[in-house]
C-alpha cells in the first residue's frame, strides 16, 4: 500500500469531523459568513482608507493584520492545492474544497474573535495571541501545549511546501533549487528579524498585487472557455454524488477519496479551523474583536476564489487528465502555456510572491507557537528549523510533501476545534453582533 493510499484510508474521517464542526459554528452564528458581507466590505474600506492611528508601537492596523494572515493563506497552495485535489480525488474534490471554504469562513470568524478577546498584552506593547490563549484559559494548559507543539511543527512543514513548488517553477529557468533555498532563507530571516510590523508592511504591498496578477490571467482563460463551464460544473457535481468519479478512461475514484482530498486541501489552504490565522490577527490594533473577526473572513473568501479559478482552469483545459504532466504546478503551467506565451514568467512571478508571503507568514506564526512553548526563548533555533525546511522542501517529491502535510494538520486542528466548539457553547455571547 502506497503512502497516498494510507492517507486516503486514515484521513477522510478526521477531515469530515472538521467540516461538521465548521457547520455547527455556522449554525450557531446564523450563517454569519453571509449575513455580514456588507459590514465586511465597509470594515475593509474603512481600515484601508479611513483615518486611524494606533498608540501601540508594536501593534498593526486591522487591514495589515488581515493581509499578514492572508499572506499565509494566499500562497502557492492556492495554485497547487486544488489541482492536486482534482488529480488525486477527481473533479468533485473541487466542490468539496469550496464547501470546506464556505463553512470554514464562520470558523475563522469565531477563532479570530475569540483570539482577540483572550490575547495578552506584553510589556513591549505587542500581543501574545492565537488559539493557545483561549485554549489555556477556557480548557486547560494541556490543550494549549498540544496545539503549540503541533502548530510549531506544522508550520515548519508548511514552509517546505512553498519552497518545494517555488523551486519546481524556477528550475524551468535553470535556477538551482539550492540557490532558490538560499535566497528565500536570507529574505525570510531579514523580515522575521523586523517583527510583525515589517512583515505586515510587506504583506500589505504584495498581497493585493499577487492576487490581481494571478486572478486576471486565470479569468482570461475561463472567459475564453466560458462555453465549457456548464459541463465542468456538472462534472464536479456528478463526481461527488455518483458511485465513482471517472478520471481518465478507466480509473474510478471513491467518495472517500473525494472527501479526503477535497476537504483536506480546503482545510489546509484556508486554514479555517486550524487556528494559525488568528496569530497575526491578534496583533491588530483594533479594540473591537467582532469587527476583526468579520474582517478575517475576507481571507477565506479570497482563497476560495483563487482556488476555484485554479481548479476551473485545470478542468476546462483538461490538463488534469494528461498523464504526461507531473503532479503539481506543472499542470497549471501547461494550462497557462496554451493561452500565454510568457506563461512561465507569469507563474514564476506569482509563485515567487506567493511563496515569499506564505513562508514569512508561516515562519512568524510558527515562531509564536514556539515562543509559547519556550516562554519567549531560543527563537533562533526555530528560525534554523525554518531554514532547514526551505532547503529540504526544495528537493523532496511533490506528492510526498503535499500528502504528509495533511497528517500534521490533524493534531493542530482537532484541539482547536474542540476548544472552539466548547467556547461557542459557553461564551457564544462573544460572537453576537451588537
Amino acid at each position: 500500500m502506497s503512502f497516498r493510499e494510507i492517507s486516503e484510508q486514515v484521513l477522510a474521517i478526521p477531515f469530515v469531523l472538521i467540516l461538521l464542526s465548521s457547520i455547527f459554528i455556522t449554525l450557531k452564528t446564523r450563517f454569519i459568513q453571509l449575513r455580514m458581507l456588507p459590514r465586511m466590505g465597509k470594515l475593509f474600506w474603512d481600515s484601508i482608507f479611513g483615518k486611524h492611528k494606533t498608540k501601540d508601537t508594536q501593534a498593526i492596523q486591522s487591514h495589515k493584520a488581515l493581509f499578514t494572515a492572508m499572506s499565509t493563506t494566499i500562497g502557492i497552495g492556492n495554485i497547487v492545492g486544488p489541482v492536486i485535489a482534482i488529480k488525486l480525488g477527481g473533479p468533485g474534490a473541487l466542490l468539496l474544497f469550496l464547501i470546506a471554504a464556505f463553512f470554514g469562513a464562520a470558523t475563522t470568524f469565531a477563532e479570530v474573535t475569540f483570539a482577540l478577546n483572550y490575547r495578552k498584552k506584553l510589556p513591549d506593547g505587542s500581543f501574545m495571541g492565537g488559539p493557545m490563549q483561549y485554549l489555556k484559559q477556557e480548557l486547560s494548559p494541556f490543550f494549549a501545549n498540544i496545539y503549540a507543539y503541533a502548530g510549531a511543527i506544522l508550520l515548519v512543514v508548511w514552509t517546505s511546501n512553498q519552497s518545494n513548488t517555488l523551486a519546481d517553477v524556477l528550475s524551468s529557468f535553470h535556477i538551482s533549487k539550492y540557490i532558490t533555498a538560499v535566497i528565500m532563507t536570507i529574505i525570510v530571516t531579514f523580515y522575521l528579524s523586523g517583527g510583525i510590523k515589517r512583515i505586515g508592511n510587506l504583506a500589505s504591498k504584495i498581497v493585493p498585487f499577487m492576487f490581481i496578477l494571478y486572478c486576471s490571467a486565470s479569468l482570461w482563460i475561463l472567459l475564453v472557455n466560458a462555453h465549457k463551464l456548464p459541463g465542468v460544473f456538472k462534472l464536479m457535481i456528478d463526481s461527488v454524488f455518483s458511485i465513482s468519479a471517472v478520471t481518465g478512461a478507466t480509473v474510478g475514484i471513491s467518495l472517500q477519496r473525494v472527501l479526503r482530498w477535497g476537504l483536506a486541501k480546503g482545510t489546509q489552504i484556508t486554514e479555517a479551523g486550524v487556528g494559525t490565522a488568528t496569530i497575526p490577527h491578534s496583533q491588530s490594533s483594533t479594540t473591537h474583536a467582532i469587527n476583526q473577526g468579520i474582517l478575517s473572513m475576507i481571507s477565506v473568501y479570497s482563497v476560495g476564489f483563487i482556488c476555484l479559478l485554479s481548479g476551473l482552469v485545470t478542468l476546462v483545459t483538461n490538463t488534469w487528465q494528461d498523464p504526461s504532466i507531473n503532479l503539481g504546478i506543472n499542470m497549471i503551467t501547461r494550462s497557462f502555456s496554451m493561452y500565454f506565451q510568457s506563461s512561465a514568467i507569469i507563474l514564476a512571478g506569482c509563485a515567487w510572491l506567493f511563496a515569499l508571503g506564505t513562508i514569512l507568514g508561516n515562519a512568524y506564526n510558527g515562531s509564536q507557537c514556539y515562543l509559547y512553548i519556550t516562554k519567549n526563548r531560543w527563537i533562533n533555533t526555530y528560525y534554523f528549523l525554518i531554514a532547514v525546511a526551505v532547503f529540504w522542501g526544495a528537493i523532496l517529491d511533490v506528492e510526498f510533501i503535499w500528502t504528509i502535510t495533511d497528517f500534521f494538520i490533524i493534531p493542530v486542528a482537532l484541539p482547536n476545534l474542540i476548544g472552539l466548539t466548547i467556547l461557542t457553547i459557553r461564551r457564544g455571547n462573544l460572537l453576537k453582533i451588537k
